[in-house]
């Protein structure tokens, strides 16, 4: 087996992964950023946005259009920390919840039909993610 199997596995799987939300948030007008900042957002409601840059591992300059879009949206309301009103608060609104649950179940679901698709072996569940890509099997094919 090629010694870079698993890189190209993972990789193609996980383009599956994002790509089962990616084109859900696309219809919203909106991108994968977008999708991680709600998902941290609705899974710490009232996460600083100090935090979520830590979380997310960006610069607060690579956050401000993103919270901006998200805000118009209103899938997101920001609010100052009653402890220290310097530190702005992210909370979830119940649109940007309905809207992360439809995410998070489209990628609930793909997982759940690959696994009763390949059981619970790693390289079963990688290879099943991996081959809903159409450059897998072109680089793939090359390398059995």
């Amino acid at each position: 087996m090629n010694k870079d199997y698993e890189h190209m596995l993972f990789y193609f799987a996980y383009k599956t992964f994002i790509g089962a939300a990616d084109e859900i948030i696309e219809q919203y007008g909106m991108q994968r950023q977008h999708h991680r900042f709600l998902f941290f957002i609705c899974k710490k409601p009232g996460i600083t946005v100090k935090e979520l840059l830590t979380v997310l591992e960006i610069s607060k300059q690579g956050s401000q259009s993103t919270l901006k879009v998200l805000k118009e949206k209103a899938l997101i309301t920001e609010r100052y920390a009653p402890q220290d009103k310097r530190l702005k608060e992210l909370y979830p609104t119940e649109k940007g919840i309905a809207l992360i649950d439809k995410l998070n179940k489209a990628q609930r679901n793909l997982f759940e039909k690959t696994f009763n698709d390949a059981g619970d072996n790693w390289y079963a569940v990688m290879e099943v993610l991996a081959g809903k890509r159409p450059g897998f099997s072109l680089i793939n094919e090359e390398e059995v």
